[in-house]
């Protein structure tokens, strides 16, 4: 499980402290952790979709993130942009267009 305090750097964007996390412990699976109910109960690459960061998405992929985790509504990273208020908003083109190249 993430921490909260992860979960919200990875929603912000903060690339540095994810990764010092994501690093701290490779044993672990920690690129694919999943966020507490606070968060969704969502993948960091769902967060870091959301939050609209896409040097963070393509970090987190190339880390080995698995673009097919679902959050608590069972919608992966991809599946969240299909929705009229996300579609709006400015680089959606480019964060979809990240997530189909990679799978």
């Amino acid at each position: 499980v993430m921490p909260d305090y992860i979960a919200k750097e990875v929603a912000w964007g903060r690339i540095k402290s994810v990764l010092k996390w994501i690093n701290t412990n490779r044993a672990e699976d920690r690129v694919n952790a999943i966020s507490s109910a606070k968060w969704m109960g969502a993948p960091a690459l769902v967060l870091a979709s959301i939050g609209g960061c896409l040097e963070l998405m393509t970090l987190l992929l190339q880390l080995g993130a698995n673009i097919n985790t679902r959050d608590c509504r069972g919608l992966t990273a991809i599946q969240g942009f299909f929705s009229p208020p996300e579609l709006a908003k400015q680089g959606v083109s480019d964060r979809i267009r990240l997530l189909l190249s990679w799978g």
